[in-house]
């Protein structure tokens, strides 16, 4: 039975988010769930969503990351659930390339749905690492604090897929933000001891 089942942790993650979706059906509360089986209603909840994350991009990624998600990351899909399912399978790749943790793909994913809503350069194409890249470049040029640009540059390298991106954040590099502008006093230089006050 589905209870036991999940008692004993039988099957994948995903097979625990269908098995928890189900038993919901039938009417039983997340509580009553977690009393027989153990499984929080927070964790439920996670696992619910993120197999009907992994159900929309089953079929369309490389055998890779079907395998890499077979097995773990239902806290990594999770994230991905705002997006549009095109989206959500070009985000499921980056992750597994690039190892991100479920922190690094919430921010992923909202780089990509701000980057979908908003103008932006052609030098920034609509690829993932791109949005996240774009996200970076626009936060440096009002971003002053030098260890917080490097920061955010160091993370715009990383995440920057086209080589026209990568430019745009090379940039920054060079052009570093206009620091504030200070007022200079005229100096004058003292020319002998008589000019000295007495």
């Amino acid at each position: 039975d589905t209870i036991g089942k999940l008692r004993r942790k039988e099957g994948n993650w995903v097979d625990w988010g269908k098995w928890c979706q189900e038993l919901q059906k039938w009417g039983l509360t997340p509580q009553a769930i977690f009393e027989q089986t153990g499984f929080e209603p927070i964790h439920q909840n996670q696992l619910i969503v993120a197999s009907q994350v992994y159900g929309t991009i089953v079929e369309h990624v490389s055998p890779a990351v079907r395998d890499f998600f077979a097995h773990r990351g239902s806290d990594i899909l999770y994230e991905l659930r705002l997006l549009p399912q095109a989206d959500r399978v070009q985000a499921a790749a980056v992750v597994v390339q690039m190892q991100l943790n479920s922190e690094d793909t919430r921010q992923l994913a909202k780089a990509m749905k701000d980057y979908a809503l908003s103008e932006h350069p052609p030098q920034f194409t609509d690829h993932p690492g791109d949005a996240v890249a774009y996200q970076v470049w626009k936060a440096c040029q009002s971003v002053t604090d030098p260890v917080e640009r490097t920061r955010l540059i160091s993370k715009g390298l990383r995440y920057a897929h086209s080589d026209t991106a990568r430019q745009q954040i090379e940039q920054l590099l060079l052009n570093p933000p206009s620091s504030p502008v200070t007022v200079r006093l005229p100096i004058y230089r003292l020319e002998s001891d008589e000019q000295l006050p007495h």
